[in-house]
């Protein structure tokens, strides 16, 4: 059988070549205005790719030089030329992009820092005394992005949480998953955080141009939440998975390795990141100042900065979260917490502050394979976009459809480009133009319109291999990405398809009819999964 499916797959992406040869033929070699199925090929090619050659970087660079190849006269010659001088290094180049990539390294040193200097330890010793089971584990793993929603906590909840999930035999991938079920969809609906800051911002946009009276920006935000299926129902359904001991497919096999073996990943698991070393000398008194004096100046800075940049006096709380410079604030809140850890370790003579800049520089050199793949997804997601892909999906199924079904498509469209792009705000730009004045016009609920495109965007948010938000939880867990995203894949299609259906009975019923359904198909599912899976041990 897996002979046969690596013939297969390599068989299928020929296949599509040459059909996108043939389509390129067929208009008679005129230049391409819209590209129509073209630009499905870019993110299929990298998907189909990574998943064979388990190669996340190289399988994305191809993509892109692929749908370059396309874009330039299908030359792929002057196609990898333009792969640098027109994706890469833009995105590179891009203020927001270059911003991103400043803070992945002061996350880098943040993250080494807080190993280096006790932090992780403190916590471990915490573990022991408080987590003593798989499922407490697992529990305070699911409860930790709550604190960390005023920012998307992949990265911070993985480091935090790891030595705990290792020392009770949690996998890697199952770390991963939590983090990453919970990370997108919170700050979604966090309005104190740059994603909820960001869709305020495109809500405010199309109340402007439709010209309403009596709504308001934040009311349709805040409406928005009860519709937002996905990101609640996956949040609620990693808890269950929690309850229900249920570990599905490929997550059952690394869950066996771990509570069997002490295995935490597999042995051909290619980990995106490894854990900083531990410089503790045996019998150092770690104390809980060395993980509590970083994360409270994280969280003392972050606010400092929105406030101040906000302009808290002139704004108001809520204010100042729609004036201020997010990402500035997420920057320095890493920057000024590895200090905070440095100093706490200088203090306590664990280290000298030339070692203490030394380990900062190498936690922000550990972050260089993150850094190109983030530059690839982005690139990725910059080439779809030049080849509208949104625009060819939308009209594909826009024209001639019945308003029930208008919530149900707007979200499955979302669920494809999202997980093709990687992009959650891609799909959201491309979706609220879209989705507000279509249920505007039809006399649709709004917010369950915005709920249908805000969970679109989270699906490829939390499962796409080339979302920035999968390769975080992948580096805070140090797993490997691909086997990440596969052992996650089943849990999200579950909310995904459920979700779905959620939507249509909110059109064709009424909105609020829309959570039951969903949380209801979820369970049902997730209950079907756990009688097809008694097999798994079963662990306290």
């Amino acid at each position: 059988m897996l002979k046969r499916t690596r013939i297969i797959i390599p068989l299928s992406f020929i296949a599509v070549l040459a059909f996108a040869a043939a389509a390129h033929a067929a208009g008679g070699g005129e230049e391409i205005v819209s590209y129509g199925m073209l630009s499905l090929i870019p993110p299929l090619v990298t998907i189909l790719l990574a998943f064979i050659t388990k190669q996340t970087v190289i399988s994305m660079f191809i993509g892109v030089w692929v749908g370059s190849t396309i874009i330039n006269g299908w030359n792929p010659l002057t196609g990898l030329i333009k792969c640098f001088t027109d994706w890469v290094i833009p995105q590179i180049a891009d203020s927001w992009n270059a911003g991103m990539l400043v803070i992945m390294i002061f996350i880098g040193g943040f993250i080494y820092m807080l190993g280096a200097a006790g932090g992780a330890a403190a916590f471990e010793k915490f573990g022991e005394r408080h987590v003593n089971s798989r499922t407490k584990a697992q529990l305070l793993t699911w409860v930790a992005p709550f604190v960390f929603i005023f920012n998307q906590g992949c990265l911070l909840v993985g480091v935090i949480m790891r030595p705990i999930t290792d020392k009770q035999r949690v996998s890697r991938v199952k770390l991963a998953y939590f983090t990453d079920s919970l990370g997108a969809p919170l700050v979604s609906m966090s309005p104190i955080s740059d994603n909820g800051v960001y869709l305020v911002g495109l809500i405010t946009a199309q109340i402007a141009g439709l010209g309403l009276s009596g709504v308001s920006e934040w009311g349709l935000y805040f409406g928005m939440f009860p519709f937002n299926l996905y990101g609640i129902c996956s949040v609620l359904a990693a808890l269950a998975v929690i309850f229900m001991k249920l570990d599905i497919g490929a997550m059952g096999k690394a869950e066996r390795l771990a509570m069997e073996t002490g295995k935490v990943y597999g042995d051909n698991d290619k980990l995106i990141a490894s854990p900083p070393p531990s410089d503790i000398p045996e019998g150092y008194n770690v104390t809980y100042k060395n993980i509590v004096a970083p994360l409270l100046t994280f969280v003392a800075v972050i606010f400092g900065t929105i406030f101040y940049t906000g302009k808290i006096w002139e704004n108001g709380f809520v204010g100042s979260f729609t004036n201020a410079n997010i990402q500035m604030a997420i920057a320095l809140a890493f920057l000024i917490g590895a200090v905070a850890a440095s100093a706490v370790a200088v203090g306590g003579k664990l280290m000298t502050a030339q070692t203490a800049i030394d380990r900062w520089i190498s936690g922000g050199g550990m972050m260089v394979n993150v850094i190109l793949i983030l530059v690839m997804a982005w690139s990725i997601s910059a080439l779809t976009k030049h080849m509208q892909i949104g625009p060819f999906l939308t009209g594909v199924v826009q024209a001639g459809i019945m308003p029930q079904l208008i919530p149900a498509i707007i979200f499955l469209l979302g669920v494809v480009i999202s997980f093709a792009t990687g992009s959650s705000w891609g799909v959201w730009a491309l979706g609220m133009p879209i989705a507000i004045p279509m249920a505007h016009e039809l006399g649709l609920s709004i917010p369950l319109a915005i709920g249908a495109v805000v969970s679109g965007g989270l699906f490829g948010d939390h499962c796409s291999p080339i979302s920035d938000t999968t390769i975080q939880s992948s580096t805070g867990a140090c797993c490997d990405h691909l086997e990440h995203v596969k052992t996650q894949l089943p849990y999200a299609l579950i909310v995904g398809g459920s979700a779905f259906f959620g939507y249509l009975a909110a059109g064709f019923t009424t909105p609020l009819m829309g959570m039951p359904v969903t949380l209801a198909l979820v369970i049902a599912a997730l209950l079907v999964a756990k009688r097809r899976d008694a097999s798994v041990p079963k662990a306290a």
